[in-house]
């Protein structure tokens, strides 16, 4: 393996993992408050991914403002990860499976 395979692992992992924790604080900081305010605005921020909690924390003002934040962040960072997966990955694992053939040969 090379570095670039070691650095592409790293900024993926780590981007996926920013993201899922800022999308999951924004859920626990929206949704049980959207629960409290009744069913109508409870059952679409459960219901929905991230569209429902952002949709609560919009139209309740200043107060969900950093809810917002996180989970717009959070989608952004995703977002960022699956098109590094998406762009880079099948360009890895051609040269992996290359290398694995080349190596195959050698025997």
């Amino acid at each position: 393996m090379d570095i670039w395979f070691t650095v592409f692992a790293l900024v993926t992992s780590v981007l996926l993992a920013g993201g899922g924790t800022l999308i999951l604080v924004g859920y626990i900081g929206t949704v049980p408050a959207a629960l409290s305010f009744g069913w109508r605005t409870g059952i679409p921020a459960l219901l929905l991914p991230v569209v429902g909690p952002l949709w609560f924390a919009f139209t309740h003002g200043p107060d969900f403002r950093r809810a917002v934040w996180q989970l717009i962040g959070g989608s952004v960072l995703l977002i960022l990860a699956g098109a590094l997966l998406l762009g880079l990955g099948p360009h890895f694992a051609e040269q992996m499976v290359a290398d694995a053939i080349e190596a195959a040969k050698m025997r």
